[in-house]
């Protein structure tokens, strides 16, 4: 689903093979934006509220953005005021 949403936006996108590291992919567009993003399910506590996800120390240095997905595939960015 995040790979159907980021090409519909425009980018080219690319997985991480190696299943290790800071980013699942690599997003670019034709103005050569490059987006690195680490892909999430939304979790829920039991209460029904949304479990805030924030990139951690090294993906915050590396500029890494959490994409989310939820349980019917609608994608956001974990930081609202990220505009792609």
């Amino acid at each position: 689903m995040a790979i159907e949403w980021l090409t519909k936006k425009g980018y080219y996108v690319f997985n991480n093979i190696s299943t290790l590291g800071p980013c699942d992919l690599i997003c670019v567009n034709d103005n050569n934006k490059i987006i690195l993003v680490d892909v999430k399910t939304e979790s829920k506590r039991k209460d029904g509220s949304i479990i805030n996800r924030v990139p951690s120390s090294e993906q915050k240095i590396k500029d890494i953005k959490i994409l989310i997905v939820d349980l019917h595939g609608k994608c956001y960015f974990s930081d609202r005021n990220i505009n792609i």
